[in-house]
C-alpha cells in the first residue's frame, strides 16, 4: 500500500517575501506533529497584490528568495519534501517575471521546477479584470516528478480550467495533481470546488487544492476553501475562508482500483 501524508498550508499573504517567510515557517512548524512526507503551499506565497508596480519592485529573484531559503533548510532540517506552490520572480535578462512552482526534497534541493502554462487574463467584473501576460512570461512545458514512487503533476491556480493539461498529466502516469491557487472569491465561490472535484474525476487521480486566503496588499482578496479530492471524486477534506493547515493521509491504491472500476482514461 502506497500512503502519503500531506500537510496544505492556507494562509493569508503579508506584503513582502521575507514577511511570508515568518509566516510560513511558523506554519511549517506547526506540521510537525503530524509528521507530513509533503507540505503544500498556495499560488504567490512570497506575495500578492494587485499593482503591478509594487510586484515588480518587491519581487525576488530565485536565488535570494527569503521563502525558497527558508523552506530548503526546513526541508532538509526536518526530513520532509514542500511543494512551494507558486513564487512570483524575476528572471536575469527579462522584463516579465515568472509564476513558478518549486519543489523542495527532503535533502533541501530543488527538483522539479514548473512555470504556469495558462495566464490568467479575465474580466471578472467591472471592478475586477486581471492580465497576468502583461506581467508574466507563460511556461510552456508540462512538469511531474516520481516521489517514493509517486507520481506527482503540477499545475496552477487558472490552468485548472484547461482540462488538457490535468489529461496530459494522467496519461504520462501523475496519481496526485498539485493544484495551487491564488483564487479570487467570486470565481472561487462559483467555481473553484466544482472543477477540483471535476478534474480528479475525469482523470481517476488525487487533486490537492491549497489555496491563499484573506486580504493582501492593495485591497486583493483571495477565496481560501482549499480543498483535497480522490480519484472518486469525493472530498477528504477542506477549508473555510481562514488560515489553517488541513492535514491528510492519502492511499494511492485507490487511484488504479477507480481505474480499473470505470477506466475511461484508456479510451481516449
Amino acid at each position: 500500500m502506497k500512503k502519503l501524508k500531506i500537510s496544505q498550508i492556507q494562509f493569508e499573504a503579508k506584503s513582502t517575501p521575507a514577511e511570508n517567510a515568518k509566516v510560513l515557517k511558523k506554519f511549517f512548524e506547526n506540521t510537525k506533529k503530524f509528521k507530513p512526507d509533503l507540505i503544500c503551499t498556495p499560488e504567490c506565497s512570497n506575495i500578492i497584490t494587485n499593482d503591478k508596480n509594487y510586484l515588480k519592485e518587491k519581487a525576488t529573484y530565485e536565488y535570494n528568495c527569503p521563502i525558497l531559503n527558508m523552506a530548503k533548510i526546513y526541508a532538509n532540517a526536518n526530513n520532509v519534501s514542500i511543494n512551494i506552490g507558486s513564487l512570483l520572480l524575476k528572471e536575469k535578462n527579462k522584463k516579465k517575471l515568472v509564476n513558478r512552482s518549486i519543489f523542495i526534497n527532503p535533502k533541501g534541493k530543488i527538483i522539479k521546477r514548473y512555470d504556469k502554462i495558462h495566464m490568467f487574463d479575465v474580466n471578472i467584473s467591472e471592478k475586477e479584470t486581471h492580465r497576468e501576460s502583461n506581467t508574466f512570461r507563460a511556461g510552456n512545458n508540462i512538469a511531474l516528478l516520481n516521489l517514493n514512487n509517486i507520481k506527482i503533476g503540477f499545475t496552477i491556480c487558472y490552468d485548472l480550467r484547461f482540462p488538457n493539461l490535468f489529461r496530459k498529466l494522467a496519461k504520462k502516469g501523475s496519481e496526485v495533481i498539485l493544484m495551487p491557487a491564488a483564487f479570487t472569491v467570486p470565481s472561487g465561490k462559483a467555481h473553484w470546488e466544482i472543477m477540483i472535484r471535476s478534474r480528479a474525476i475525469e482523470n481517476s487521480l488525487f487533486v490537492i487544492g491549497t489555496n491563499m486566503c484573506g486580504t493582501h496588499h492593495n485591497n486583493r482578496k483571495t477565496y481560501g476553501h482549499s480543498i483535497l479530492v480522490d480519484p472518486w471524486g469525493k472530498i477528504i477534506t477542506k477549508a473555510m475562508s481562514k488560515p489553517l493547515i488541513l492535514n491528510s493521509e492519502i492511499n494511492l491504491d485507490e487511484v488504479r482500483y477507480v481505474r480499473k472500476k470505470i477506466p475511461a482514461i484508456l479510451y481516449d
